[in-house]
């Protein structure tokens, strides 16, 4: 078992010369990743959001370029889309894309998916950037979606949409989930 260096010999030292002491604690410093890089470990998922997220911890030398609280990284938007189309019996349904580089691309994959699935009628119905679609159903047969920074703002704001919209019975048939990520240099 590894223990920490003590500080006593030095901050006796130190106090001796009229200097105070002061021990630095442990830090906390994992921080959400796509998985370990170099210099890393995965220490856990942190699912808080509903999405398996990985957490990491910079395990490499203290001289090498990190900087002890913020490792070296980036944040990247990602975009979600969602189109609405019909079915081949006329019913309404809907197909998405999420975690996308661009907005441009989220919106071009729904629609195209929305087509490739033999849906018709596709047009675009919600988009988000680093955030959440959630998608209703009523009664009725008829989708409701609305969008949130979170899964939990998402299903509020759909099902409020969806009453408002005179949907009877809402329920949340699905949410799709676009966080921003972290990019480990």
């Amino acid at each position: 078992m590894l223990r920490p260096l003590s500080a006593a010999p030095l901050c006796r030292a130190l106090l001796g010369l009229g200097l105070s002491c002061l021990v630095p604690g442990a830090a906390l410093a994992y921080y959400p990743c796509n998985g370990p890089g170099p210099d890393e470990i995965m220490i856990g998922i942190d699912d808080s959001n509903g999405v398996q997220t990985p957490l990491c911890e910079y395990v490499g030398e203290e001289d090498s370029g990190y900087d002890g609280g913020n490792p070296g990284g980036y944040w990247v938007d990602q975009f979600a889309a969602l189109a609405w189309g019909q079915d081949g019996n006329g019913s309404p349904t809907y197909s998405w894309y999420q975690n996308a580089a661009s907005m441009a691309e989220a919106e071009n994959g729904a629609l195209a998916q929305c087509q490739s699935s033999g849906f018709g009628n596709c047009v675009l119905a919600t988009s988000v950037t680093n955030g959440a679609i959630a998608i209703a159903l009523d009664k009725s047969g008829s989708y409701h979606s609305d969008w949130g920074v979170d899964a939990g703002e998402a299903r509020r704001k759909t099902l409020r949409y969806c009453r408002q919209q005179g949907g009877k019975g809402c329920k949340i048939d699905r949410i799709i989930e676009s966080p921003a990520a972290w990019v480990s240099n």
